[in-house]
């Protein structure tokens, strides 16, 4: 699926965290890993420095990598250059209080050539100490291949449970039996590709449905009330190009999450 991947290098602990997602989809792939610092300074090195160690101990092939002006405007420089395929950055909140709006992951989202995931650290251990992976589903079309081939590729190689989440709207204020049993049997029949695809995988597979007025809010309710170590959610471009924090649906997802998250948009 992807034969390069870059990874923008940021400082904090969080890095090193971000970078066990990285490897996996590049050791899964056999990509090739690349290394961008966001900045320079002593830790970035660093980290670049220890990452990079760990990728060859992994037997990745790995190149560091230099930017010297902009790093949205360079970074597609190199995916033109090289043919990157997926970007990795860190999603880490501001001095402002921003998580997504306005950062450089929000940049590359709207502007990179190729598939960017943003990656979340709240719980801050070893990626190995998952267990159970939450995916909501709304548009099930979009990018359907590489959707599973991720969803699929990191269940399995955490060994995950996974639950797809499908949340929907009813005008009606409350819902009979037979009203909830149709809202979760259309839910089913629309989440069954993915569930198919990942039970003939041999991955553990369930469908949950929440009607809610907003699937924010839905996302949220579930991962905190099923102890979820994992979100892997897709960033939806109505979210990626507006500006403001004031309905801006990922930015409320990221800075609300119980669990990691991986915001993933591929490239168009």
């Amino acid at each position: 699926m992807y034969q390069r991947i870059v990874m923008i290098v940021d400082s904090g602990i969080e890095t090193e965290f971000v970078s066990g997602y990285a490897l996996l989809l590049a050791k899964l792939s056999n990509a090739k890993f690349y290394l961008v610092p966001a900045f320079r300074d002593e830790e970035v090195l660093s980290s670049l420095n220890t990452i990079k160690n760990k990728a060859e101990k992994e037997g990745i092939e790995t190149e560091l990598l230099s930017i010297e002006e902009d790093v949205v405007r360079e970074v597609n420089k190199l995916v033109k250059d090289k043919k990157m395929d997926l970007i990795f950055i860190s999603l880490k909140g501001e001095r402002d209080g921003r998580f997504f709006i306005g950062t450089l992951a929000q940049r590359l989202m709207k502007h990179a050539e190729a598939s960017v995931i943003g990656v979340k650290i709240v719980k801050a251990r070893p990626i190995t100490h998952h267990r159970r992976l939450l995916v909501p589903v709304s548009n099930r079309e979009y990018h359907f291949k590489e959707r599973l081939f991720l969803i699929d590729g990191i269940s399995t190689s955490l060994n995950l449970n996974v639950s797809l989440l499908r949340c929907t709207k009813s005008t009606a204020k409350t819902l009979d039996r037979d009203e909830m049993e149709d809202i979760v049997k259309e839910s089913d029949e629309y989440l069954s590709p993915f569930r198919e695809a990942l039970l003939g995988r041999g991955r553990r597979t369930d469908v949950r449905v929440r009607v809610c007025d907003k699937a924010t809010d839905g996302i949220l309710d579930v991962a905190m009330g099923g102890h979820f170590d994992l979100l892997f959610v897709r960033a939806i471009k109505r979210n990626v190009v507006k500006e403001f924090l004031s309905g801006n649906e990922m930015e409320e997802v990221i800075r609300r999450t119980p669990s990691n998250i991986l915001l993933w948009k591929s490239r168009e």
